[in-house]
C-alpha cells in the first residue's frame, strides 16, 4: 500500500469511528498499524483505551503509542506523557516525562504549548514567565481555544505580559462565542485585531522543565477532626482555575443520576451542570493538577475517580448528602476492588457574587468559596465505618455563578489511566 492509499484508509477509519462504526474503524486501523503507520497506531491506541476494562488492554495501547513515538509522532509522545502521571501502568519517571514534554513543545504541539504556558506562569523564573505568553500565542494560532481564552485574560490583566485591553476585548468576544467561560468584553475599551503584531519567539529546542513542582501541595489547615475537614488556601492559581473551566465548560450538561435499573434522570438533589473528564482525553497539565489535588488528599492519583467539573447558576444547589457509595456501587478492597470513596476533594474555581457556600450541618461549619481554595474531608473513618459527620450541602447560589471541580478518592487503585 503506497503512502496515499494508507492516508486514504486512515481517513476512512476515522470517518467510521466518528459515525459509530467502531469495529470497521478498528479493523482498518489495525491493518494500518501492522504496517507501522504511526497515525493509525496512535488512533488505535486511543480507541483501545476508551474501551479498556483491564490493564492488559491498556498495555496494548501503551505499546502502540510507543511504536508511534519511535517514529517521532508527537501526539503519541504527548499521550504517553499524560498516561505516565497516573502511575497505574508503570512508575512515573519525572526525567522521562520532562523529556517527552520538551519534545512535544519543540515540535509545537498546541496542547503542550498551552500546558507549558500555564506551568511557567505559575512556576517559571521571571525570564520563563516572560516567554510563557508567547507560548499561548503560538498555541492559540494553531486553533487551541483554551490557549486563546487564557491569552485574552492575560492581556486584560497584564499577567506575564504588557496589558492590551483592546486585543483582550476581541479575544474575549471570540472565546465567548465558542462557549468558553470568560468575562464579557470591557465596554470602556475598544477592539483591536486579536492577532499578535509579530510571531512570538520560541525556544528551540525547548528546555526540560521540572514538572514535579506542579503536583506538590502544602500543608492544609485542619478545621474539624470529626470528618478530617481540611482547607488548602490558594492551592490553585487563578489561571489554573480558568484553565479547568475552559477545558470542560463548553461540554457542560445538566447533572443526571442513574437509578438501580440503569435509567438516567435529571438529578433532583444536584441541580447543576457538570462535565466528566475522561482520562483518555485529558490534557497533560490537567493530569498534573489532579495529581496536586490527590497530593492534598494524601492519596495517589490512581485511586481517583474521573475529575468532575460543576457549574451552579443562581438558584441551583446540591442538597444535603454524603458522598459515600451504596454497597451495590463498589467492589470492596477485600474482594480485589477499589473500595469505598474514602475522601472527597473540592476545588473552588471562582467566587460567586452571593451564596454557594458548602455547609456541614453536623459540624457547624460553613465554607465560603474562595478562588483556588481546596477543601477535603473523609467519607469513612479510620476504622472503615461510614462517616455520618460528612453530611454536606452546596447551598443555593444567590447571585453570579459557582464553579467547582470534585475529585472522589477511593481506598485503592481505581484508574486504568
Amino acid at each position: 500500500m503506497n503512502p496515499d492509499q494508507r492516508q486514504q484508509q486512515w481517513h476512512q477509519a476515522r470517518r467510521d469511528l466518528q459515525e459509530n462504526r467502531l469495529e470497521s474503524g478498528k479493523a482498518l486501523l489495525q491493518v494500518l498499524a501492522n504496517q507501522d503507520y504511526a497515525p493509525a497506531q496512535c488512533d488505535l491506541a486511543t480507541v483501545l483505551l476508551m474501551q479498556a476494562v483491564d490493564t492488559d488492554t491498556a498495555q496494548q495501547a501503551l505499546d502502540l503509542y510507543r511504536q508511534a513515538e519511535l517514529q517521532q509522532y508527537t501526539l503519541a509522545t504527548y499521550q504517553l506523557a499524560c498516561i505516565s502521571i497516573s502511575e497505574t501502568l508503570e512508575p512515573l519517571d519525572w526525567s522521562r516525562l520532562s523529556e517527552r514534554f520538551a519534545a512535544c513543545c519543540t515540535q509545537k504541539n498546541s496542547s503542550a504549548l498551552c500546558d507549558a504556558a500555564v506551568f511557567l506562569g505559575q512556576f517559571g523564573t521571571p525570564s520563563q514567565k516572560a516567554i510563557s505568553t508567547g507560548l499561548l500565542e503560538a498555541s492559540a494560532l494553531q486553533g487551541n481555544t483554551v490557549a486563546m481564552a487564557l491569552l485574552g485574560e492575560r492581556l486584560a490583566r497584564g499577567f506575564c505580559c504588557a496589558p492590551d485591553p483592546l486585543r483582550a476585548n476581541s479575544i474575549r468576544q471570540l472565546a465567548r462565542e465558542l462557549g468558553l467561560p470568560v468575562p464579557a468584553p470591557d465596554a470602556a475599551h475598544g477592539f483591536a485585531s486579536p492577532e499578535p503584531a509579530e510571531p512570538a519567539d520560541m525556544p528551540a529546542p525547548f528546555p526540560a522543565l521540572d514538572l514535579s513542582q506542579a503536583v506538590r501541595a502544602p500543608e492544609g489547615t485542619l478545621l474539624d477532626e470529626r470528618a478530617q475537614l481540611m482547607v488548602f488556601p490558594e492551592l490553585l492559581s487563578a489561571e489554573e482555575c480558568l484553565y479547568i473551566q475552559c477545558l470542560g465548560g463548553p461540554q457542560l450538561a445538566p447533572s443526571i443520576s442513574v437509578d438501580s435499573n440503569g435509567k438516567r434522570h435529571l438529578n433532583q438533589i444536584r441541580t447543576s451542570h457538570d462535565f466528566q473528564f475522561l482520562p483518555e482525553h485529558e490534557e497533560l497539565y490537567l493530569k498534573l493538577l489532579q495529581a496536586r489535588l490527590a497530593c492534598a488528599a494524601g492519596l495517589p492519583l490512581k485511586n481517583a475517580e474521573s475529575l468532575i467539573l460543576l457549574r451552579y447558576l443562581p438558584g441551583q444547589e446540591y442538597k444535603a448528602h454524603r458522598d459515600y457509595l451504596p454497597p451495590s456501587h463498589f467492589v470492596p478492597v477485600a474482594s480485589g476492588g477499589a473500595g469505598q470513596r474514602l475522601r472527597t476533594v473540592i476545588a473552588y474555581l471562582n467566587v460567586p457574587t452571593a451564596g454557594g457556600e458548602t455547609d456541614f450541618p453536623l459540624l457547624g461549619r460553613r465554607i465560603v468559596p474562595q478562588l483556588g481554595h481546596v477543601l477535603r474531608f473523609d467519607n469513612i473513618d479510620a476504622h472503615g465505618r461510614l462517616n455520618e459527620n460528612s453530611l454536606h450541602t452546596g447551598l443555593p447560589v444567590k447571585q453570579g455563578h459557582k464553579w467547582i471541580c470534585t475529585l472522589w478518592m477511593r481506598q485503592n487503585t481505581l484508574r486504568i489511566l
